[in-house]
């Protein structure tokens, strides 16, 4: 398994590159990447505060892998919260969906509920989210046809970009949660 890496490491704040298999941190019987900044950047006083999500800024969810945003100090932590909810910090991803997702599709806008079992549902009741999307690729591949998009998310939602995908008809590859069985044991 893949550990994280400090991409960056600036006196107030850092950027982790996280791999698959990790949680941010939420308290599941997977690897934490709070644990991982205790270890590589010291015991600071904000990564055991709770109440200030140990610092780190958003999450990935643990099949994903990423950069993540990690406030050492309080002050550069509000510093980031106010960059993120003004939009001044932008979030891209890449994603490999299932099928041909269609070049028109370049923005899925979609209520977002967390339900209880872990999933989370779009349309229907919940929070507004808005999913921007370009087609990068599009392939054929011994699992079938598959999409290779950016994302942009402007809200950040539970699972936001998987159930968006889902809810589009093109769930992302290898998602035991948002893909039926038969489709993520072929994925393997």
């Amino acid at each position: 398994a893949h550990t994280p890496q400090v991409a960056a490491d600036l006196n107030d704040r850092a950027v982790i590159l996280k791999p698959p298999g990790w949680a941010v941190d939420d308290s599941s019987d997977h690897r934490q990447l709070s644990d991982f900044a205790w270890d590589a950047l010291g015991q600071l006083p904000i990564f055991w505060d709770r109440g200030h999500t140990q610092g780190l800024l958003h999450r990935l969810d643990v099949p994903s892998s990423g950069l993540i945003l990690l406030a050492k100090t309080y002050e550069a932590y509000y510093d980031l919260q106010v960059q993120l909810s003004g939009g001044n910090i932008q979030r891209d991803y890449t994603v490999l969906c299932h099928g041909w997702v269609p070049r028109s599709v370049r923005e899925v806008v979609a209520s977002t509920y967390s339900r209880v079992e872990g999933r989370t549902s779009s349309g229907g009741r919940g929070q507004m989210s808005c999913t921007g999307t370009e087609v990068a690729m599009r392939a054929q591949h011994e699992i079938g046809a598959v999409s290779l998009i950016a994302v942009q998310i402007a809200t950040g939602r539970r699972h936001q970009i998987r159930t968006h995908c889902s809810h589009i008809g093109h769930p992302t590859v290898h998602d035991g949660l948002y893909t039926s069985s038969a489709t993520f044991q072929s994925d393997k």
